[in-house]
């Protein structure tokens, strides 16, 4: 075994993936196995199944399957160096680093490294800049805050921070790409000048990005980092590194719409609030919630832009499976003004007082078949059937319309959601069909049956290995894995770091195989079976050769072939 596969099997060996994959979807007990929804599309019924024996997990629904490293990296988006980091640390396992995996690390290192020299640099400015200072405290927040949050300045100067990291040794291209200047027509200069910087850190608590507020009217009112290697908006929200463990805690999430309302809920006593970064809420950030509670509380701004992003978040979030509730807030009024001038308690009370999105949308229109058209026009996006009817007899008793009527409306909407989704996926498909080789057909069972077996019979694989080629294989996949396996991959832990997703799902839907109860006879058949194809395949071969030798009145060839064909009709 490689020192590489045997660092895989040490991290494996320290961490138990029931554990690893608890910390992001909840798990129940399922005799030897563990179940939970499959949070790699939407389900209603379980058939995600983890196996604590094999260390190993597959979705009977969507036929996604793995190890820890699949898991992390498809759940978290990462590269599966960089899920391999995580969990190494983790597992308290030192890696010894390739080249490859040392650039990569080499780049994100500079980068935090970057980020942290930065923040450094604008918490220094904000200690001697008054104005700074005075914006802070006439915003009501306090120097404890403003440490937790590690607020700072950017000085109203070209290049202050620019000449700063060029002290400290940075080269020129990689501040470019940490976004922190901009190459202008007479050299660079600094992106964020005479704001308040808000750094943004990610669930780990690394420094990936900054965000920055004018203190007066001027435009932009805020600016972000743009998009790096290690920071994408669309996957980030504000507080989310201090707002996690109370979220669980608390057994939901406060969405607020900016860094200085996030600031001040957390002052005033409700840590678990987040805020998208100037941004729309996406599907990532409802996906980024999942992993901590089921429940959301969406507070937004009185004013239209305000009800505006009430409703696509409200689509988004129930969509990602959250219950959401909303909170508007008093016309002039948002999170910070209002815990600022009318204290905790007033929040309180309006946050006991959260509206379920029926009467959200009732707020909105005084015609109650326009009500029930909007928000029968979200219920499908709720992946929970249970949900789905707990909303239409919610609509039915606040609209005192007849819950059959609110049903019988609610599938005609599904059904023609159903038939828009199933002509995208056909246009879809037709497209991928065109550009690729697809296999419509199922896997050939014989092929399925002799993976298992060596799968399940290891002691027999060199048996397998020397009556079965890869050649008699048909199916790609099949092949592929028999090919890994007969070059000495049978250990499955390792085999699975070693294929691509296809050939994962695959393995690790084998896996969950009830062993066969007679090997010896699945053996003998599926050789046989192999066997009895490939020699219809080459007849078929043998006979179109045939007949091209007798058109071009080849009777040598001809006579050869002929006799090719009587010895393989023999075997």
């Amino acid at each position: 075994m490689s020192s590489y596969n045997s660092t895989l099997e040490e991290i494996k060996s320290r961490l138990d993936i029931v554990d690893v994959i608890s910390e992001y979807i909840p798990l129940k007990k399922a005799g030897q196995n563990w179940r939970g929804l499959c949070p790699f599309h939407s389900e209603k019924t379980p058939s995600f199944m983890v196996s604590p024996t094999k260390q190993i997990y597959h979705c009977f629904g969507c036929g996604s399957g793995g190890n820890i490293f699949t898991f992390l990296t498809k759940y978290e988006n990462l590269s599966f160096n960089e899920s391999l980091n995580i969990l190494a640390k983790k597992a308290g396992v030192m890696l010894q680093k390739s080249r490859k995996d040392m650039v990569f690390a080499d780049e994100k290192g500079v980068l935090l490294n970057l980020y942290r020299d930065s923040c450094i640099f604008y918490q220094e400015n904000l200690k001697q800049n008054l104005k700074a200072k005075n914006y802070l405290k006439e915003r009501g927040i306090n120097e404890e805050a403003q440490k937790l949050f590690s607020l700072g300045y950017a000085p109203d100067k070209w290049d202050a921070l620019f000449s700063n990291l060029k002290n400290k040794g940075y080269k020129i291209e990689a501040i470019k790409k940490a976004g922190l200047i901009i190459q202008g027509a007479k050299g660079c200069y600094d992106t964020f000048r005479d704001r308040i910087i808000f750094p943004i850190f990610n669930t780990m608590g690394e420094l990936i990005a900054f965000g920055g507020r004018v203190m007066d009217d001027s435009m932009p009112k805020y600016l972000n980092s743009p998009e790096t290697p290690i920071f994408n908006k669309s996957r980030v929200l504000y507080g989310i590194n201090l707002a996690k463990d109370s979220i669980k805690k608390n057994g939901f999430v406060i969405f607020v719409e900016g860094y200085i309302d996030v600031i001040t809920t957390h002052m005033h006593g409700f840590p678990n609030t987040v805020a998208p970064l100037g941004t729309a809420l996406t599907k990532e950030h409802g996906k980024l919630i999942k992993r901590f509670t089921d429940d959301a509380v969406l507070v937004f701004d009185g004013d239209a832009p305000g009800i505006k992003a009430a409703k696509n978040g409200i689509g988004i979030l129930l969509e990602s499976g959250l219950n959401v509730k909303v909170l508007p807030m008093p016309e002039g009024e948002d999170p910070d003004s209002l815990l600022r001038n009318k204290g905790k308690g007033v929040f309180v009370n309006l946050s006991e007082k959260a509206l379920s999105i029926v009467d959200f949308f009732g707020m909105q229109k005084k015609d109650k078949h326009l009500i029930a058209r909007e928000v029968l026009e979200i219920i499908p996006k709720i992946p929970d059937n249970v949900l789905q009817g707990h909303y239409a007899k919610l609509l039915s008793e606040k609209l005192k319309i007849d819950e059959i009527f609110i049903r019988d409306e609610l599938r005609k909407i599904k059904k023609a959601h159903q038939l828009r989704d199933s002509r995208t996926a056909r246009a879809g498909s037709q497209r991928y069909a065109e550009n690729a080789d697809v296999r419509t057909a199922p896997r050939p069972m014989g092929e399925i049956y002799i993976l298992q077996l060596i799968i399940q019979s290891p002691g027999k694989a060199e048996k397998i290995f020397e009556s079965i080629s890869e050649e008699d294989f048909e199916d790609s996949i099949t092949k592929s894995i028999f090919k890994k396996m007969k070059g000495g991959l049978i250990d499955y832990n390792i085999l699975i770091s070693e294929c691509d997703e296809e050939e994962k799902n695959l393995l690790t839907e084998l896996l969950f195989k009830t062993p066969f109860e007679d090997p010896e006879k699945v053996f003998e058949d599926c050789f046989k079976r192999l066997k009895s194809k490939k020699r219809r395949m080459l007849l078929h071969e043998l006979q179109d050769k045939i007949k091209k030798a007798e058109s071009e009145r080849n009777n040598s060839l001809l006579n050869a072939l002929l006799l090719e064909k009587q010895k393989l009709l023999k075997l």
